[in-house]
């Protein structure tokens, strides 16, 4: 089943499609042995895949994410992150690095982010002087903010996977996401120097004050996500649905921005995202309960555990492991196939479970700006019209310094667990 997989998503197959015909063709195999899978698991695995009510908060995020863009809510941003760090060493680098982690509060994507914000930017870092590999290459590398700082996608799917908080999960992003902003910057800033790049003039007076009027208001969506987990008013579904309510009010009130034209383009964007979202959760659930069924857990707790009982040297395993694996599969069915076997081995050797839930995303994040099947990577080097290969090692430093903050945050469990102890247990 694993190999079919690989060939179909080698050979460029959907990777929904590619996990639904290697579940049936294992189906298939079973019938030839002396213990045949019911065809029915596939239907009721299929359904039993997108059963839940915290996925429900996805396509709301989504739509959040896609009224930003259409309303011009993005350009504000990025305007607002100029007028705060545009004049320091790193110029419109840390622009884009300040619009993502914006960004990431409001859509909980790195593709998203990756092209809303890249999109705008890299054509004009480019007339800056820029090179186009390193302007699309940082602005890839900060879209890995987006699912880390709450609100993020695939936090909610983790939750869902292996049955913990996504609030807590929420929580315990916000500070490895800071952790990672500013690690950037400074990559930033050293790269300006080592590359004479540009900086922005200074923003002051009226400017600087109508780019933080302009950006200050789209900033409530995050603040809104935090508070209602903080002191228990929303679950994560129902606080989807208020930041797209708000966001609706910014674009359609306050700015009044958004034609009934572009909120039809932003609806049926959202759709279609949603769609390919939901149709990879459904596929990969019926993989990972064959998975189950044939031991494949069980094989691999086995392994890892010959290997060594010390949770230190498993997690640099499970580390390595991951961005090698990143690097030739998306984060999602990566996600819902290797969850399920890993949190229950390492929660019996007294890892928290919300600690690894962050690491393993970031390391799933990761993989998204490693070639070759690397989403936000391709995203990224569309608008910058450039080669894959070229952008990643224009982006490479920033690359070894987000793996050196994932060390961090894999020994360090304070920065995953201090806010959620805190606030939250």
């Amino acid at each position: 089943m694993i190999l079919v997989l690989f060939v179909l998503i080698i050979l460029g197959m959907d990777i929904a499609f590619s996990i639904g015909v290697a579940s049936l063709f294992y189906i298939l195999i079973t019938q030839f042995g002396d213990r045949p899978i019911n065809p029915v698991l596939f239907v009721q695995e299929l359904t039993a895949g997108v059963d839940s009510f915290a996925l429900l908060a996805i396509p709301m995020f989504i739509f959040a994410g896609e009224l930003m863009t259409k309303s011009g809510v993005t350009q504000r941003l990025i305007n607002f992150s100029s007028s705060l760090v545009g004049h320091k060493p790193g110029g419109l680098a840390n622009t884009g690095i300040t619009a993502n982690l914006f960004m990431a509060g409001i859509s909980g994507s790195a593709v998203a982010d990756a092209a809303a914000v890249g999109s705008v930017l890299v054509p004009e870092m480019k007339r800056r002087g820029y090179t186009a590999a390193y302007a699309a290459g940082v602005i890839a590398a900060a879209a890995s903010m987006g699912p880390i700082i709450p609100p993020s996608i695939l936090f909610i799917l983790l939750g869902s996977i292996v049955n913990i908080s996504v609030g807590q999960l929420f929580i315990a992003g916000i500070l490895p996401g800071i952790v990672m902003y500013f690690a950037m910057l400074a990559t930033s800033a050293y790269m300006s120097r080592r590359l004479n790049l540009p900086v922005e003039e200074r923003v002051t007076g009226d400017a600087k004050r109508q780019a933080i009027l302009g950006g200050i208001l789209p900033l409530g969506a995050p603040v809104m996500i935090v508070l209602s987990k903080i002191f228990g008013i929303a679950t994560p579904t129902e606080s989807a649905a208020l930041v797209t309510l708000y966001t609706l009010i910014l674009a359609v009130v306050v700015y009044r921005s958004l034609s009934p034209k572009a909120f039809l383009e932003a609806a049926v964007a959202s759709a279609l995202t949603t769609a390919v979202v939901m149709m990879t959760v459904a596929t990969s659930q019926i993989f990972g309960s064959l998975a189950v069924l044939a031991g494949l857990g069980e094989t691999l707790t086995t392994a890892m555990r010959a290997i060594s009982d010390n949770p230190y040297v498993l997690l640099l395993l499970i580390n390595i492991a991951l961005l090698l694996l990143g690097t030739i599969m998306e984060p999602l069915p990566l996600m819902l196939i290797l969850a399920p076997i890993l949190f229950p081995m390492l929660a019996g050797m007294g890892v928290d479970p919300i600690h690894f839930g962050v690491v393993m995303v970031l390391n799933l994040v990761l993989g998204m700006v490693t070639p070759p099947v690397g989403l936000t990577l391709f995203v990224m080097a569309r608008i910058g019209n450039v080669g894959v290969w070229e952008l990643f090692w224009a982006a490479w430093p920033y690359f070894l310094v987000l793996v050196a903050v994932l060390m961090v945050l894999t020994y360090v469990p304070w920065f995953s667990l201090a806010l959620v102890d805190l606030w939250m247990r």
